[in-house]
This record gives C-alpha cells, structure tokens and sequence, in this order.
C-alpha cells in the first residue's frame, strides 16, 4: 500500500451474525466502519444480536450502525440495540419508519 494518500484503500466486510432472521455485517472502511442489520430483530435474537455488534467494536471502535433493513424490531431488541448506543462511538443511522413508531409509542427520543 502505498503511503501517498491516494491509494485504494481495501476494504473488508465482516459476517458477525447469521440466522433465519437476521444477518449483521460490518464494513471495515476508512474512518467509522458500517454495520448492517437486515432483518428482523426479537426476543429469539436479540442477544446474538447484541453480541455482533459488541464483537464490531472490537474491529473499530467507531461504528455507524445502519438499520435500514430492519424490517421488524420489538421491544427487547430495540432495548438491546439503544443500550449498545450507549456504550460510546457508536451512532446508529437510517432508522425504519416502524423502529421510529415503536420509539414514540415508549417515549423515547429519535437516533436520526
């Protein structure tokens, strides 16, 4: 790699969690890295769920957290996914119209 500045930065993507509901991947870039979740997240998964995203910090420290494939969430997994926001350099982005609706039904502020 050359150390002008100007050279191709490779970039690689982690598989952290895989299930019948859910897939959570990271994307190692310059800068924060991107994890995904694409699915739905629930009581069955939200602590596999959890795990993924705490195993992301452990390739980057800061992360931006995309949940725009979420398709579904309940109560347990957005409790798991806000706690995890709160554990520092991490911002969660592109949040789903119905994460939202779940998030004002329990009072709480908006991420994005």
């Amino acid at each position: 790699m050359s150390g002008t500045g100007h050279a191709h930065v490779p970039v690689a993507e982690h598989l952290l969690y895989v299930d019948g509901l859910l897939r959570v991947t990271c994307m190692v870039t310059p800068g924060p890295s991107l994890v995904r979740l694409d699915g739905d997240v629930d009581v069955s998964n939200r602590a596999e769920a959890l795990a993924a995203l705490r195993r992301a910090l452990l390739i980057d420290a800061d992360l931006i957290v995309d949940t725009g494939g979420v398709g579904f969430i309940d109560v347990a997994g957005l409790r798991a996914l806000l706690g995890f926001a709160e554990t520092g350099g991490v911002v969660i982005r592109n949040t789903p119209s119905q994460m939202r609706r779940l998030m004002d039904v329990l009072g709480l502020p908006p991420l994005d």
